[in-house]
């Protein structure tokens, strides 16, 4: 899938009203539409980037849902965002999945909003929140200050997300590649400042927004899929001497970690791991979780 990650760049523009963070946007995917973009996310409430909270209403919450189906549409590529809801009288930070036809088919609400947040009359999202279904899997998100309980963020993994939108007005800085890497997860940050960016599910940023581009983007492979070295590292060779370029594999030396990314559209992970006798990180530690449990007992 071909992923954009989207800055607002907070310390190069100046923000008057709602509307010019909305034509940012717009002309931003103007841009992007030029690549054919699969999937872009979007920062956390981007169109109040540089407005004052006393000056967000509620009647805007509707206009702005109606942007992002728009653009979705025009651009022809998912899209994945947060603004604020109105919600059975309640107002949630709301991370919204929109398809290439400008439907919403999902939504994460944001699970811990800050103290100011809290008191300017934001909720808390339910946790257990479950991913999103897209044409490319699983998609789960994750909005700004969620990244410090990054054990909620767990739930959407073992339901099988195997992405994850950080859709935020701070950068989060190493927290992501932490999560990224303990999760084997893939990470598109979006955010106010020049931050944003693509993180593998190794933890490695694969590309950031700098001051001449605020917008960037890559093609990432979500069904590379992480392995632990131990008991089944012998194997790589044979892996490789058996389907030589139909595949690429990574090691990881100090994580005593492998990846394995299939480029052949006949040839899946599952047939590998079947074939070769191979256990994933996750069904790994699982694995050794259960077994330290049942002697524990």
């Amino acid at each position: 899938m071909r992923v954009v990650s989207v800055s607002m760049a907070y310390e190069y523009r100046k923000v008057e009203k709602i509307q010019d963070n909305l034509n940012y946007i717009e002309n931003i995917l103007k841009e992007a539409k030029n690549i054919k973009p699969d999937f872009v996310a979007l920062p956390e409430v981007f169109a109040y980037t540089g407005i004052e909270f006393k000056k967000r209403k509620i009647e805007d919450y509707e206009k702005i849902k109606n942007f992002l189906k728009d653009v979705a549409r025009k651009t022809n590529c998912w899209i994945c965002g947060s603004s604020y809801d109105y919600d059975n009288g309640e107002i949630f930070n709301r991370c919204f999945f929109i398809n290439r036809k400008g439907e919403i088919v999902g939504k994460y609400d944001k699970i811990h909003p800050t103290e100011d947040e809290l008191e300017k009359g934001i909720y808390p999202g339910e946790k257990n929140q479950k991913p999103v279904e897209t044409e490319f899997g699983k998609i789960g998100a994750f909005i700004c200050f969620d990244a410090n309980w990054h054990y909620d963020l767990k739930f959407q993994i073992d339901n099988g997300a195997k992405l994850l939108v950080f859709s935020s007005a701070y950068p989060g800085g190493k927290i992501l590649n932490s999560i990224s890497l303990l999760y084997q997860t893939f990470i598109v940050a979006s955010i106010w400042s020049l931050k944003s960016g693509i993180i593998d599910n190794t933890g490695k940023w694969l590309k950031k927004t700098d001051r001449f581009s605020y917008w960037v983007w890559d093609d990432i492979n979500i069904e590379r899929t992480v392995f632990h070295w131990d008991y089944q590292g012998d194997r790589i060779k044979k892996i490789i001497e058996k389907y030589k370029d139909r595949v690429k594999i990574e090691t990881f030396g100090d994580e005593a970690i492998f990846t394995i990314e299939v480029f052949d559209k006949n040839l899946s992970i599952e047939k590998i791991k079947k074939e070769f006798n191979l256990i994933t990180y996750k069904e790994y530690i699982k694995r050794a979780t259960e077994k330290q449990d049942r002697k524990r007992k």
